[in-house]
């Protein structure tokens, strides 16, 4: 396995980790604080950091020369904006385990897109282990038996997740794109600086009229969780790891996050994974390796218009 193979696993398993840790905090704080709430303030310390790395790396005078603003705004809506809120409004009206099936999608939708955009000529390697990650996540939330994949009922907050995660695989496309001329760095804080400027008034409003914010030390240490981990470090691996491995073969290391929630409330929590968890771990983090082993075949990379 080549070193930036070994890198890109490295950091999207980190990545899929502080977003398992996202997804736990995300559910404890909605009773403290809404949806618009959570997103402003986690851009806001998540903003202020990606600042302080630019301008440490030298990296903040590169801003001054980027021509396109169009796409980069375009980055922002889908991968900031569009996605968090989509999923937040999506999981307050559906069930965790229709969310997670949906989701699933990810890596099969995101392989066509970048298929159809950037040519790629992907490996039956490729859709062998998107077929074993989507196996795998599908039987840890029927609970080891498929049968009750058929007693699923969807509703509308399904819609908002389905939405979301069409949202993230353009933004996968578009971050292609953009880091072709862009470090992942300088790609990933501008995402989230730009979405400040559509989320900050909205988090302001909802905090100030339809729900208020209850703080406690709890609520306010897992915001500042939230703020460091997902929103800076897993989005700036993320999208290094993309960089280095095509948002195809990475779209799939998304199917970790429901493992790493299994392993985080065993650690913290207690609470011991079934014996059907085990087993569909096992197959979620193979077909994702085997997925890394072996890149799509080289084409012509896209210009950015």
């Amino acid at each position: 396995m080549k070193s930036d193979t070994i890198k890109a696993v490295v950091l999207l398993n980190i990545a899929g980790l502080l977003w398992g840790g996202n997804m736990i905090l995300g559910h404890y704080l909605k009773d403290y604080f809404g949806p618009w709430s959570i997103i402003s303030t986690r851009l806001v310390i998540g903003g202020t950091i990606f600042v302080l790395l630019l301008m440490h790396s030298g990296e903040l005078k590169k801003i001054k020369q980027i021509s396109n603003w169009w796409i980069v705004l375009a980055m922002a809506v889908t991968g900031v904006i569009g996605f968090q809120s989509l999923l937040y409004y999506g999981l307050r009206l559906t069930t965790s385990t229709n969310g997670g099936l949906i989701n699933s999608l990810t890596p099969l939708l995101t392989a066509i897109m970048a298929g159809l955009y950037f040519k790629e000529k992907l490996s039956y390697q490729h859709w062998v282990a998107a077929l074993i990650t989507v196996f795998g996540l599908a039987f840890i939330l029927c609970e080891g038996r498929l049968s009750n994949l058929l007693l699923l009922q969807f509703n509308r907050g399904d819609i908002f997740i389905l939405a979301a995660v069409f949202s993230w695989v353009v933004y996968s496309i578009i971050g292609k794109l953009v880091m072709q001329t862009l470090s992942p760095l300088l790609m990933t804080a501008l995402g989230v600086l730009v979405s400040l400027i559509v989320v900050l008034p909205l988090g302001i409003a909802e905090a100030s009229y339809s729900q208020p914010p209850i703080l406690t030390t709890q609520s306010l240490l897992a915001v500042l969780f939230i703020s460091i981990g997902p929103t800076v470090l897993s989005l700036l691996f993320w999208n290094k790891g993309m960089h280095l491995i095509g948002p195809a073969r990475a779209s799939l290391f998304l199917n970790t996050v429901p493992v790493y929630i299994i392993i985080i409330n065993a650690v913290f929590l207690g609470i011991l994974p079934y014996q059907y968890q085990w087993f569909g771990m096992v197959l979620i983090f193979a077909g994702s390796f085997y997925a890394a082993l072996k890149a799509p075949s080289p084409v012509l990379n896209k210009e950015i218009k």
